[in-house]
């Protein structure tokens, strides 16, 4: 086992909980993320100024804000929107075991798409004012953690986006979208993302000492300390949620595109979840890179998962769905970390209610 970890250790996950000793052996959690892309020296080879990294706490409205994005570079036009894993690609995202970041950026640059086009005709179009790229990371730290890696300080000519999210709804959603993943993407991933057995078991993989604590805790603190760099801004789910056309005129100031009054409405109109939820299928996150053996993509969808038609990565996006999904003993013990893990009283009430900072 020992020959297996240190040095083929993606035999671990043709386990149906290989994951588990995958972890073991010091490898990320989750197994599909690597942070290759982003490292100092890498970053340059395949970044440009003028791109934008939307760079999400994880079910805080990544997908959402690569979209509104994209619906803001194009004004707001009809558009073939194919998948945001082509249109937006997330370079961190490795397909299938064994793969590595550098054959994801070959692969991005050569991969034939089933309907003929080029997928880098699509994510690198010229029309395009600036390329559009996901991400969880955090801001690079010297010394710091695996996930803290986004050259934020040292390429000030490339725009970051990030989003925060109250941490109960973060949870509700987390709960649910690691129940939306295909069946055949979990058993490629040595059973990861498993599907919880109950809201507290999910509630200890986001708590401090967690094996995913740094995608709310840590995210927030780390984010919290660049929020007044000019290539940064921060938002929040919920100011979005409460007020989109104003979450829009805030983008479109930040990513320096004036929109005309009609392409403001027509932005506004589509990056609604009313208009998302009507194009689910968008938002599967096509692995583009496997064949027809693997899984095509890692969402469920409407095709994908006969007991599951609602399986879509856009989900409901209420605000406040956190305190209605947990027991008052689970949202009092929430509460205590996030007591204990925020110190900056004005963070802590930030992160929990919104506004400005």
């Amino acid at each position: 086992m020992g020959i297996i970890g240190s040095y083929f250790p993606e035999l671990f996950l043709k386990l149906p909980s290989g994951v588990i000793l995958w972890a073991m052996f010091g490898n990320p959690v989750p197994p599909y993320i690597l942070p290759d892309p982003y490292k100092m020296g890498e970053f340059p080879t395949w970044a440009r100024e003028g791109d934008v990294v939307v760079a999400a706490a994880p079910k805080a409205g990544t997908t959402w804000m690569l979209y509104c994005s994209h619906q803001i570079r194009n004004r707001g036009r009809d558009y073939n929107f194919t998948d945001v894993n082509i249109e937006t690609p997330w370079p961190d995202l490795i397909h299938r075991p064994g793969q590595t970041w550098h054959d994801i950026k070959r692969l991005m640059n050569t991969t034939i798409l089933p309907d003929g086009t080029r997928l880098k005709d699509h994510w690198d179009n010229p029309s395009h004012p600036f390329r559009i790229f996901k991400s969880h990371y955090h801001p690079y730290r010297r010394n710091g953690k695996a996930y803290q890696v986004l050259p934020v300080r040292e390429f000030p000519k490339v725009k970051f986006i990030g989003i925060v999210r109250n941490g109960l709804d973060v949870l509700a959603s987390f709960c649910n979208f690691f129940y939306n993943h295909r069946p055949d993407f979990r058993k490629m991933w040595g059973g990861f993302p498993m599907a919880f057995k109950s809201n507290e078991e999910c509630m200890n993989f986001l708590l401090p000492d967690g094996p995913l604590d740094y995608i709310f805790f840590g995210y927030a603190k780390d984010w919290w300390e660049v929020r007044d760099l000019p290539n940064v801004l921060l938002l929040h789910y919920s100011d979005m949620s409460k007020d989109l056309a104003g979450g829009v005129k805030k983008m479109a100031k930040f990513l320096e595109v004036d929109l005309k009054p009609d392409e403001f409405d027509r932005v506004v109109e589509k990056c609604s979840f009313k208009h998302m939820k009507a194009h689910a299928d968008q938002f599967n996150y096509v692995l583009w890179s496997n064949d027809a053996s693997l899984p095509s993509t890692a969402m469920c969808g409407t095709l994908h998962c006969p007991e599951n038609p609602e399986g879509s990565v856009v989900y409901k996006g209420r605000s406040g769905r956190g305190k209605e999904t947990f027991s008052k003993e689970l949202i009092a013990k929430w509460e205590a970390a996030e007591q204990a893990e925020f110190d900056d009283p004005a963070l802590m009430h930030w992160v929990k209610n919104g506004g400005s900072f």
